[in-house]
């Protein structure tokens, strides 16, 4: 299976538009959170809508941690292609994902760096580290391989007695659940491990009797292989990147929900105590969780009095004020400047 078998499809010839347009090519510079794509969608309709799926596979629809779910539950092991020209949505997840360059290139944005992946890279993705992934060019051939915990414990269990970086990367996960955030591979086009992940595609493609079985095979091969013959190139493990990645997900559920969130929803979600989920928002912003909710609102107003004909009382009123007042004090307040002196200031390029 070649990779010039990869074709655009649908979805990725109009979002090739999109990209080509010099409008939007800016919004693929720099990976976005799940607010800014909400925003970009909500009032773009050539765009790709992808809230439903966010809200179908996310923890508690935040658009953020992708779950084991109907659409990835429906095997132990689950291989997709990335989506070429879609924008770089931040997200994490609840599992293993690899990611292996058949042909071209792509951007994966981790923790804040961007890593240029090439052919043949090999990348392992812990669960919880915050990535996004860009690749813009046709002959871009992604795959993404996802393990579930269940799917670790059919087939990998036996790694954690390994002693080597992959075994390491999943004893860490598994017992200390403190992995580094990646691991990348420069295989540069290992023939061996090209030849098992076309395979391993095809067979999840086809899904023939056992297929799930001999994926599974291929991919403790491709391990091996990796182990023998190549020393993982970047790895980075700082605990306060990664402390910082952790937060992203609350910090998003706040600045989308901010209309009708509270500490205690937040605190049954994200599964924290409300004290110390107070702590951790005042040690990562400089602000407690009102600050946020409230510049969380202004901004929503900003971007309706930049992009809308709303008057100021309809913005107050759809982002949760009393009336136009209470939010002309507010803006004051921490923007320094009354609503209508910080538009004329502000005005969108048209």
């Amino acid at each position: 299976m070649k990779s010039e078998q990869f074709h655009l499809n649908e979805v990725e010839r109009k979002n090739k538009e999109i990209y080509l347009s010099d409008k939007n090519k800016e919004l693929y510079t720099a990976p976005m959170s799940y607010e800014e794509y909400y925003r970009l969608v909500s009032s773009n309709t050539k765009i790709e809508d992808l809230r439903a799926f966010y809200r179908d596979t996310t923890k508690n629809g935040t658009g953020l941690t992708i779950a084991p779910n109907k659409i990835y539950a429906q095997t132990n092991i689950f291989l997709s292609l990335h989506g070429r020209y879609s924008y770089p949505i931040l997200h994490n997840h609840d599992f293993v994902e690899l990611i292996y360059v058949l042909n071209g290139s792509c951007t994966n944005f981790i923790n804040g760096k961007a890593i240029v992946m090439n052919k043949g890279d090999f990348c392992f993705m812990a669960p919880s580290t915050v990535h996004a992934m860009l690749a813009v060019n046709d002959n871009d051939v992604i795959f993404n391989v996802l393990l579930h915990e269940q799917s670790f414990s059919q087939y990998f269990s036996h790694i954690l007695t390994r002693r080597d970086r992959i075994g390491d990367f999943f004893k860490n996960i598994s017992v200390a659940n403190n992995a580094t955030p990646y691991l990348l591979f420069k295989t540069n086009g290992n023939e061996k491990i090209m030849n098992r992940m076309v395979q391993s595609f095809h067979e999840f493609t086809n899904k023939n009797l056992f297929f799930e079985d001999l994926i599974g095979a291929y991919v403790n091969e491709i391990f091996i292989e990796l182990s023998r013959c190549f020393n993982p190139e970047t790895v980075i493990n700082n605990s306060e990147t990664n402390a910082a990645a952790f937060f992203h997900p609350i910090l998003n559920f706040i600045k989308v929900n901010y209309n009708s969130v509270t500490l205690k929803e937040l605190s049954d979600i994200f599964s924290y105590s409300e004290a110390y989920l107070s702590k951790l928002i005042k040690k990562n912003t400089g602000q407690n969780f009102k600050q946020i909710v409230e510049i969380a609102r202004l901004d929503e107003a900003k971007y309706l009095m930049q992009h809308t004909d709303y008057t100021l009382t309809e913005i107050s009123q759809k982002v949760g004020y009393f009336d136009s007042s209470h939010m002309n004090k507010n803006f004051v307040k921490l923007v320094g400047l009354p609503p209508n002196k910080w538009l004329k200031q502000h005005k969108p390029e048209i």
